[in-house]
C-alpha cells in the first residue's frame, strides 16, 4: 500500500529526457526534486508563514511581547494543544472528526486528580489514561462496525461523558493535581528547558514517524482518500479506524494531564475551549478536514499559530467569544477549500 503522496501522482506522467549531456540531466533532476519537494510541502508554508506574521504583529503591538521568556511560555501552552490535536489529525485524515475530547480529557484529569488521593499516583495516571483510551475505542467500535457517522457518535459521546463526570463527581471535583503532572506542564531542566516542550518533542517525534514510516500510516492515507478502494485492496479498515480512535483518545487524556498539572487542579468544562482550537491546528497545518492528506508536522505549527493567534488578539482587545467565532470561520473557509479541490480532482 503506497501513502497519500503516492497515491495522487500515480497519475502524473513524467517526461524523463532522451538527449542532452550528463550536466544537463542532473540539473533538470535537480530541479525536478525541488519542485516535487515544494510540491509536496507547500501546505506547510501557510501556517509557518502566519507565525511569523502574528510574531511581527505583536511585536508592533507588544515589543516586549518577542522576548525568549515569552515565546517560550507561548511554546508550552502550545505543547498542550499540539497533543490533543494529534490525536485530531489522525482521525481527520481518515475522513473523521472527534467532538468527544472536551469531555474525555476533562474526565481524564478529574480522576487523576480524586483518584490520586486514593491510590499510589501511576495506577491513577493509568486508570486516566486507559479511560480516555477506552472512550476512544468505543467511538471507534461504533464508527468502524455500526457504521454511525463520526460527527454523531464523538457528540453523542461527548454528552454521555459530560453526564458521567457530573454524577461522578457530584458537580463540584476534588483534589488538586499530583506533582508528576505539575512538573511535567510547567516546570524546567536544569531551570531552562521546560518539561512540556521535551514530551512535546517526544511525542511529535513517534507521531510523525507512525504517519511516515509505518503501514499503519500508510493505511490511515489510503482510507482518508478512498476507504472502499482501500477495503478492495485488503486493508483492515475497521480494525484501523478503531485504532486510529483509541489512540485520539489516548492523545485527549494526555492532553488532560497535562492541562491539569498546568493549573494545578482539575474542573468542570476545562476541555470545551480545546475543542475547535485542536481543529483548527490541524486544518491550518494543511490537512485536509476531508482526509486523505497532510500530516502532524503541519499541525505542530497550527498549534503555535492558533496560541499566538489567541494572545494577538488578546493584545488587540478580542474577547473569547470573537476568538471562538474566528476558529469557526476558518474551518468553514478550509471546508469550503478542500471541497472545491476535492470537486476539481473529480
Amino acid at each position: 500500500m503506497s501513502d497519500a503522496g503516492d497515491v495522487r501522482q500515480a497519475g502524473d506522467a513524467g517526461v524523463a529526457p532522451t538527449g542532452g549531456t550528463s550536466r544537463g540531466r542532473e540539473a533538470l533532476s535537480g530541479f525536478a526534486g525541488e519542485s516535487s519537494w515544494l510540491s509536496q510541502n507547500r501546505a506547510l508554508l501557510i501556517p509557518y508563514g502566519l507565525i511569523l506574521l502574528l510574531l511581527a504583529a505583536a511585536a508592533i503591538r507588544a515589543p516586549g511581547f518577542v522576548s525568549v521568556p515569552n515565546l517560550t511560555q507561548q511554546l508550552v501552552l502550545a505543547s498542550y494543544l499540539g497533543v490533543i490535536a494529534g490525536g485530531q489529525t489522525l482521525v481527520i485524515l481518515t475522513g473523521g472528526i472527534d467532538l468527544s475530547i472536551a469531555w474525555n480529557l476533562n474526565l481524564a484529569a478529574i480522576l487523576l486528580t480524586q483518584l490520586s488521593e486514593q491510590m499510589p499516583v501511576f495506577w491513577a495516571t493509568v486508570a486516566a489514561l486507559g479511560c480516555a483510551a477506552l472512550v476512544g475505542l468505543i467511538n471507534g467500535l461504533g464508527i468502524a462496525y455500526l457504521r454511525i457517522p463520526s460527527l454523531v457518535m464523538t457528540l453523542g459521546m461527548n454528552a454521555v461523558l459530560a453526564g458521567v463526570t457530573l454524577v461522578y463527581t457530584n458537580g463540584s471535583p476534588q483534589g488538586e493535581a499530583p506533582q508528576f503532572a505539575r512538573d511535567l506542564a510547567v516546570s524546567r531542566i536544569g531551570g531552562t528547558i521546560p518539561w512540556a516542550l521535551l514530551f512535546w518533542a517526544l511525542f511529535s517525534a513517534g507521531l510523525v514517524f507512525l504517519l511516515r514510516r509505518t503501514v499503519f500510516g500508510k493505511r490511515l492515507y489510503a482510507i482518508g482518500n478512498n476507504p472502499r478502494a482501500s477495503y478492495l485492496s485488503g486493508v483492515p479498515v475497521r480494525r484501523v479506524l478503531v485504532v486510529t480512535y483509541t489512540l485520539c483518545g489516548l492523545c485527549a487524556g494526555l492532553g488532560g494531564i497535562m492541562l491539569t498539572g498546568y493549573s494545578q487542579q482539575s474542573y468542570l468544562g476545562m476541555g470545551d475551549l480545546y475543542v475547535l482550537p485542536a481543529i483548527a491546528a490541524v486544518v491550518i497545518g494543511g490537512t485536509s478536514i476531508l482526509g486523505g492528506s497532510g500530516g502532524y508536522t503541519g499541525t505542530i505549527a497550527g498549534a503555535i499559530t492558533v496560541v499566538l493567534l489567541q494572545n494577538v488578539l488578546q493584545i488587540v482587545g478580542i474577547q473569547p467569544a470573537g476568538q471562538q467565532i474566528l476558529y469557526g470561520v476558518i474551518i468553514l473557509i478550509m471546508l469550503f477549500v478542500y471541497g472545491r479541490n476535492a470537486r476539481v480532482q473529480e
